[in-house]
């Protein structure tokens, strides 16, 4: 996939608007911090009467939520379609526009994870510092980091010799080495999204299990996808069975040309009134 310089001005706008939104949620938090006259008090938005002040906490945790949804409902979706590609041998040359499109669809809620995970971090130190202590708090941030190191490696080694003709098998004219990646950062992509959703949700786990006991969760959890992932490119790339017909099989074992023919031609019915009654005759 040659980029091309629309592509190249595509993304550098995609660019200055995240730094343009960076900024904002930035400036924002700033002024409502320096707003912020009594000490140990929520850092808040002021809202017209009658509305109530909004918690900046609350933006965030919105943004943070946004960016799940996209991140972990695209990967989950091209999970399903790389699927798919496997147990059809093919895909719609139409996918692939969509293909590429949720790719940066998740990479965009990978973008808002991290915006938003660090806005939280800023407003924790100021409101509760105490909540940086949490090892739940750090296993996430490592699991969104190995899973942020990861895209960049599909986007930049895997992708683009995978999807450049989807109308193929999947790996067909793929060397080995870059299967082997693609699965495996398949693996580490499908994991670490449900995981990181696992640890956001399951406050159970605050200051209860420590952080290297959940990343060996996680690295069970990567170890066995990649194997169950190995376990169905075995089962669903199968070569098919296709049926052998007789012709084929009379051309291998050596039957001339002629009777070749011959058996080939499609037999025709007879008429009923060709028949004559051998008493009659007589």
């Amino acid at each position: 996939m040659e980029e091309t310089d629309l592509d190249r001005q595509k993304h550098r706008v995609r660019i200055l608007a995240f730094l343009a939104f960076s900024l904002f949620l930035g400036g924002l938090l700033v002024v409502c911090a320096l707003r912020q006259t009594t000490p140990g008090l929520p850092i808040s938005i002021p809202m017209p009467a009658p509305l109530p002040p909004i918690r900046l906490l609350t933006v965030f945790v919105a943004i943070h939520l946004i960016g799940l949804c996209f991140g972990l409902g695209g990967a989950t979706m091209l999970d399903f379609w790389i699927l798919r590609w496997m147990r059809q041998g093919s895909m719609p040359p139409e996918i692939k526009r969509s293909f590429l499109f949720i790719s940066k669809v998740v990479t965009v809620g990978l973008a808002a994870l991290w915006l938003s995970g660090l806005g939280l971090l800023a407003i924790y130190a100021l409101e509760a510092p105490e909540k940086l202590a949490n090892p739940k708090l750090w296993a996430k941030i490592l699991v969104v980091l190995v899973l942020t190191l990861n895209g960049a490696i599909i986007h930049a080694l895997v992708l683009p010799s995978v999807v450049r003709d989807i109308s193929r098998p999947m790996f067909e004219g793929v060397s080995r080495p870059t299967a082997g990646i693609f699965f495996v950062s398949g693996a580490v992509s499908g994991v670490s999204w449900y995981f990181a959703f696992a640890l956001g949700v399951m406050r159970e786990l605050n200051g209860v299990v420590g952080t290297g006991c959940l990343l060996s969760l996680w690295f069970i959890g990567v170890v066995g996808a990649s194997c169950l992932t190995a376990l169905l490119r075995q089962f669903l790339m199968r070569p098919a069975v296709h049926p052998v017909s007789a012709l084929s099989v009379s051309s291998e074992q050596g039957v001339p040309p002629a009777k070749q023919d011959l058996m080939s031609t499609p037999l025709r019915r007879l008429p009923p009134d060709i028949f004559v009654s051998v008493r009659r005759a007589a």
